[in-house]
């Protein structure tokens, strides 16, 4: 007679495993929220500290300290404890929260916002890897539907949070608020995650994790400084974008020789994962055209006050958060995921021709209906992205190949927002606002029309494979 399973072992939410997905997700949430929640605090900061012209590094340290370690952070999760890798991001994010909410300068404020990306990096990749071995491919599109709605609330809330925070009780605060919320987030994962341990001696790939740092930080500088610091042929870009292509070929070229590599190129075999790293960089792509260059549109072009134009992208949050529950729905109904980044890709392709047609004169409540579609095709993209890249590797691949996924959208944002900017700029110096401003719009929007037929293109490529029922061994 078989052996019956425990309800423990035949419920993929029993009330630890729900405590557990508290406690990542409010790590993820964390490391999302404090990527928006600085920028309307700036202002305050530099007028307490000093420092203007250096005030712009405290969002690039927070951005690039996450760039450049999300791989390791996912590489480390596979080599050793999950749970304790996930552990120790939170503490180097709460560690420099506190940091920054002390800082006596502007550069000891940088430097602790570095460390507190550094956190975040495995916050973000570490929240994904804990999820994905708690639940199984069919149920976790649930969970992803939840990340959406915190990476809306994120986009939306955090400027407005930031604003409130420094002007109810200083913009310390806003780095002080994370304690509580961590602390919560520790519990969570201490008390409701429960994985096997590691077996085997761990192996790192110390001159790859060198290389890919080196190339992550020197691309990430280049994209950040592009159009705003220096223009795109001076040395200082060329040279960052030299050294970046030979610490990348250097990279590959120790990574095929290496036992047990940073990034494991077998992943790329697989037709799928590729496809999802085409895909997640796409839609990063246009996310970063939405989010940054709507309000630009809605405050320069119809003289929306700064904290309405954010409230203006409702519309595409809301979209987002439909509809990434409305296909959680479908996937956990069906197993079948392959019509749901066509559908995204289209839909995304779709609001972005809605943005080629604004014009100087459209009502801004229309204009922010062109953000409909956008979230919709970004709420059916993002997850799936996540669940693609799951199910095209092997479990002991898993932390780096989601360190990866990260990875490929941050430079996504990267380089989109490097790119869209010098679009946008050059449209401006070629007429007057509010027209300048409407062309330099359209340019970006048919931009990333392009990448969103390239993301079409490649989602109709995704082959459908079989979701399990069960969590694949940890």
């Amino acid at each position: 007679m078989p052996e019956t399973a425990a309800p423990e072992e035949t419920s993929p939410f029993t009330r630890r495993v729900k405590i557990g997905i508290a406690g990542a997700l409010s790590g993820m949430a964390l490391g999302m929220l404090d990527s928006y929640i600085v920028a309307t605090a700036l202002p305050s900061i530099a007028a307490d500290l000093g420092g203007p012209g250096s005030m712009t590094w405290i969002i690039t340290a927070y951005a690039l300290a996450i760039a450049a370690s999300t791989q390791v952070w996912g590489k480390l999760s596979d080599h050793f404890d999950r749970k304790a890798m996930f552990l120790l991001s939170v503490a180097v994010f709460l560690a420099g929260s506190m940091l920054c909410g002390v800082a006596p300068t502007m550069g000891a404020l940088i430097g602790f916002r570095a460390l507190q990306g550094i956190g975040a990096g495995g916050l973000l990749v570490g929240a994904m890897a804990v999820v994905q071995v708690l639940v199984p491919p069919r149920q976790s599109a649930r969970i992803s539907s939840w990340t959406g709605l915190l990476l809306g609330l994120s986009l939306v809330g955090g400027p407005l949070a930031g604003g409130f925070l420094t002007d109810a009780a200083g913009w310390r605060w806003i780095f002080y608020v994370n304690v509580p919320f961590g602390l919560l987030c520790l519990i969570g994962t201490v008390v409701g995650v429960q994985l096997p341990p590691k077996s085997g001696k761990a192996r790192i790939d110390y001159s790859g994790t060198v290389l890919l740092v080196a190339a992550v930080v020197c691309l990430t500088l280049a994209t950040s400084w592009i159009g705003t610091r220096y223009a795109w042929n001076s040395p200082t870009i060329l040279g960052l974008c030299a050294a970046a292509v030979a610490a990348l070929t250097a990279f590959v070229f120790v990574e095929r020789r290496c036992p047990e590599p940073l990034v494991p190129f077998r992943m790329f075999r697989t037709r799928n994962f590729a496809l999802a790293q085409v895909l997640g960089f796409a839609f990063n792509v246009t996310m970063v055209a939405t989010v940054t260059f709507l309000p630009l549109y809605y405050q320069n072009a119809r003289d929306v006050p700064p904290s309405l134009s954010g409230l203006l992208l409702i519309p595409m949050t809301a979209g987002m958060v439909v509809v990434m529950n409305a296909s959680s729905r479908y996937l956990r109904r069906t197993g079948r995921f392959r019509i749901l980044p066509i559908i995204g890709s289209a839909c995304v392709a779709v609001g972005t021709t809605g943005v080629c047609l604004l014009g100087p004169d459209t009502d801004p409540l229309l204009a922010s209906l062109t953000g409909l579609p956008l979230g919709a095709g970004l709420g059916c993209l993002i997850q799936n992205t996540i669940l693609i890249t799951r199910l095209s590797v092997e479990p002991r691949d898993l932390g780096a190949a989601l360190g990866l996924g990260s990875l490929t959208r941050t430079l996504g944002s990267g380089i989109g927002a490097a790119g869209f900017g010098s679009l946008y700029a050059g449209a401006l110096t070629r007429g007057t606002p509010p027209a300048s401003v409407a062309d330099g719009l359209h340019a970006v929007a048919a931009a990333a029309l392009v990448v969103a037929l390239l993301s079409l293109t490649a989602a109709c490529f995704v082959r459908e494979v079989p979701l399990a029922d069960r969590p694949a061994p940890r």
